[in-house]
């Protein structure tokens, strides 16, 4: 009796614990993303100037740069940690669920191949080049990550449609995609202008205040189009959300979206008034992560025949 009991229980206990490493997985995953921030502007990115060792040490010297990015390379190995677990569970119970298999299974692929670009980012001394990809493989990795805690989770209910529609509209969904590919363009566009030198390329704001004129001004001044445009689609995603849905939770999520678009937009504006001070800087790209996150759930959530 025993046996069977345990039995009974193991499918409980894997349906339990995903979502919980999922969102553990995602949280960390952000958290290292606003480290990285932090080593870069303070400008530590070469506190340990060797890889993986610091200093060819296992624990660092007593200098301020290399704990700086010892503690990003730890908080690192915690995060690589839980992504390997959330593809090995995801292996061993949900290869039935492609949804939450294959971005599990892809998030590991792509941190493998960010551990190395990270070591070369440190052993070529911290080029713009692969700075930038860095950035790129990290956000894609929120991304993968977002997917099957959106799938799994039993707080975040499937998109549905208006009357007795099972899924949402194709409209819908188009408008979600889209929205969810400015985004990840918006962020390759802002690590590009800081990977640049633009990010002061334009000293004012909402207009330039300069002429247009040099490639850092065009630079800095995509973003800001790609920005204004990820703001339209997105406040009418939140409306499109709170005026569809039914489903108080879905509500939450978009008015939380909505919020996090606000705060961003405002950190944009800060970056470049107050003359890209150290604080808003490392909230400007973690929020970022945090936007990107939410966008990827509610594209996710649309999705809804392989919840369940």
């Amino acid at each position: 009796m025993a046996v069977s009991t345990m039995d009974r229980t193991k499918p409980l206990v894997g349906r339990q614990s995903l979502p919980l490493l999922a969102l553990s997985t995602l949280i960390s995953t952000i958290l290292l993303v606003a480290m990285g921030s932090i080593v870069r502007v303070t400008g530590y990115g070469l506190g340990c100037p060797d890889w993986p060792l610091c200093y060819g040490r296992v624990i660092p010297p007593a200098l301020t740069g290399a704990w700086m990015e010892f503690t990003h390379r730890l908080i690192g190995a915690a995060t690589s940690l839980q992504i390997v677990l959330l593809g090995v569970l995801a292996w061993r119970r949900y290869r039935n669920r492609p949804w939450i298999f294959r971005p599990a299974v892809a998030a590991v692929g792509l941190l493998v191949i960010q551990a190395v670009l990270g070591g070369l980012h440190v052993i070529f001394e911290i080029p713009p080049l692969t700075g930038w990809i860095h950035t790129a493989l990290a956000m894609l990795i929120v991304g993968l990550v977002a997917i099957p805690l959106a799938h799994a989770s039993p707080a975040l209910p499937a998109i549905r449609g208006r009357g007795e529609e099972a899924s949402p509209s194709r409209a819908f969904v188009a408008w979600v995609s889209g929205t969810a590919v400015a985004t990840y363009l918006l962020l390759l566009t802002g690590s590009y202008v800081t990977r640049s030198g633009a990010s002061l390329a334009c000293p004012s704001f909402p207009l330039c205040g300069v002429p247009v004129e040099n490639s850092l001004t065009l630079i800095q001044m995509l973003h800001r189009y790609v920005a204004f445009g990820v703001a339209f689609l997105a406040l009418v995603l939140v409306a499109w959300l709170v005026i569809g849905q039914t489903d108080r939770r879905l509500v939450r999520l978009a008015y939380g979206l909505g919020a996090l678009l606000l705060v961003q937009f405002g950190l944009g504006i800060a970056n470049v008034l107050l003359r890209l001070p150290m604080w808003t800087r490392v909230l400007h790209l973690t929020v970022a992560a945090a936007f990107w996150a939410g966008v990827v759930l509610i594209w996710s959530l649309c999705w809804a025949p392989d919840k369940g």
